[in-house]
């Protein structure tokens, strides 16, 4: 489901009060659409884009802001355990996403097979929209939502600080333990299209990405590359036009400043078998592939993708006062009217009376 959101670079925090009515009114609800549609769909609903951003504006923060990535994260974060439905979630803005490694090996109710297998999801996923979809947005939240080893989500966000602009990638569970890296996102939401990016990820690349494995494989990226340099110092734009090569954006004709030779060497010697392996590695990062996208395209002829790829209401209000103020009143008969929908369920007793205590309190 491709589509796109309006998402400029929003600074500051969330008012506390609105952080713990937002935290009040999302428990219940989670927990009613658990009974409705069970935790499965509940997780896939949280990795469709619009139902995340429509979740946001729902309870209260504003659907064209950055923020509405890490403060929504933030309040499922607390939300998710107090509605006790299965769904976890690690990760989220700076160093939290960089410790979900360390969450999910706490996680002990899960096998380590399964640990494991979450661990490798999400550093593929971060990997590849960072080195393989280089689009000029550099990620900074990541959050891994998840059942067990085969179910879960990723929402990671990423910023443009040249532009003032965020980005935000989402990925679903389609794929179990071994994700595509061809058109895996559900959506990417952002407020532009770029250009001259490297998209490894489109369809388009499939030729290009074989073509560049093979480059890894044979140890032929520095002589190659140095034919690049070669052949760009004696004049690349007749030399693309005498050999009638398909014509590529000028921004991405950007030679990589640094390789770390040892690292390339160490996967050459490894010769990784496809792209799920090659990800994994330290040295195929951003230098690399775009040595190898190059060389792909200019050498080989074999084109990458330079494509990027790429409706909300309001409740309550937005936390910035858009469309308005967040009204309080409002804001408290809707959590009245979750709470009698909570408390006519059928939910057991006890758990209600947590749920309703919990609400209580924060009013």
């Amino acid at each position: 489901m491709p589509g796109s959101a309006y998402l400029p670079l929003h600074g500051g925090h969330t008012p506390p009060k609105l952080f713990r009515y937002m935290v009040s009114l999302a428990t219940p609800l989670l927990r009613y659409m658990y009974e409705e549609i069970g935790g499965e769909e509940l997780l896939e609903r949280l990795a469709n884009p619009f139902f995340f951003q429509a979740l946001g504006a729902t309870l209260g923060f504003d659907w064209h802001s950055s923020g509405v990535t890490t403060v929504l994260t933030g309040v499922l974060e607390k939300a998710l355990p107090q509605a006790d439905i299965g769904i976890k979630l690690v990760g989220g803005k700076g160093r939290k996403g960089r410790s979900v490694p360390e969450q999910v090996m706490s996680d002990k109710s899960l096998s380590e097979e399964e640990r494991q297998g979450l661990i490798r999801i999400s550093r593929t996923v971060a990997k590849t929209d960072t080195v393989m979809l280089q689009d000029g947005y550099e990620i900074y939240h990541h959050a891994l939502l998840y059942i067990d080893g085969e179910r879960w989500i990723v929402i990671q966000q990423g910023m443009n600080t040249s532009i003032g602009y965020a980005r935000r990638y989402h990925w679903s569970h389609r794929e179990g333990l071994n994700p595509s890296l061809t058109e895996p996102h559900i959506a990417i939401m952002t407020e532009r299209y770029e250009e001259g990016i490297i998209n490894l990820t489109a369809k388009e690349s499939e030729e290009a990405k074989k073509t560049m494995l093979d480059i890894i494989r044979d140890g032929a990226l520095k002589r190659e590359l140095q034919r690049l340099i070669e052949r760009a110092d004696t004049g690349l734009n007749r030399w693309l036009g005498i050999e009638d090569r398909v014509k590529v954006p000028s921004e991405v004709l950007v030679l990589p400043r640094k390789i770390d030779w040892e690292e390339v060497r160490r996967i050459y010697m490894d010769k990784p078998s496809n792209y799920q392996e090659l990800i994994g590695y330290k040295g195929f990062n951003k230098a690399t592939v775009r040595a190898l996208a190059l060389i792909s395209s200019l050498v080989y002829g074999e084109e990458p993708s330079w494509r990027d790829t790429v409706k909300y209401t309001f409740t309550v209000g937005g936390k910035d006062g858009v469309p308005y103020p967040v009204d309080y009143p409002t804001y408290r008969r809707v959590i009245d009217f979750i709470r009698e929908a909570v408390e006519n369920s059928g939910l057991e007793a006890r758990r209600r009376r947590e749920m309703l205590r919990r609400l209580r309190n924060t009013l």
